[in-house]
């Protein structure tokens, strides 16, 4: 059995320095605005505002797209969000196909889109994709760095493939 499995993480070095600019921004902020406070207070505000930022840049470094395709269908998760879990049968499937597309032009931008509604979009970076159209009118868009790849295994289980790379 052939599978295809990616994790897509936000790895850029200038989404680290925009999060890294983050923290200094949110900690220099709030001990810059009690510095005249009394001993401790510029202190315990800095961590406080740490202790809230932190986590959230965390999860944001934790944050990734994880695609798996198998003779099963197609099975995406957007890690930690335990709601994104999603799984296609074959047989639920009426299209599915690697394709280009534009992320802002068509969805707003990258992550989680179309929350919602009934044409949705995982994605991290770039502007390929695994179209997935459902016999229930619902419509994916998957992210993926691995196009060729998950068009083959696309191909050798799914016999209905409309677009060819």
């Amino acid at each position: 059995m052939k599978i295809f499995q990616e994790k897509q993480f936000l790895n850029r070095w200038w989404l680290l320095m925009f999060i890294l600019a983050i923290i200094v921004i949110v900690v220099g902020t709030a001990y810059y605005a009690t510095r005249n406070a009394e001993e401790d207070t510029a202190l315990w505000v800095s961590i406080i505002s740490l202790a809230i930022t932190l986590p959230i840049v965390i999860g944001l470094l934790y944050l990734r797209l994880e695609t798996r395709i198998d003779e099963e269908g197609i099975s995406t998760y957007f890690k930690p969000f335990n709601f994104t879990r999603k799984h296609y049968s074959w047989k639920e499937i009426e299209k599915c196909y690697v394709r280009d597309y534009d992320p802002k032009q068509e969805f707003g931008g990258w992550g989680l889109r179309g929350l919602g509604s009934n044409y949705k979009s995982y994605n991290i970076y770039g502007n390929k994709g695994i179209q997935i159209e459902t016999r229930n009118n619902e419509k994916f868009l998957l992210g993926t760095q691995r196009p060729k790849a998950a068009h083959e295994i696309i191909k050798l289980y799914f016999h209905k493939t409309a677009h060819e790379i």
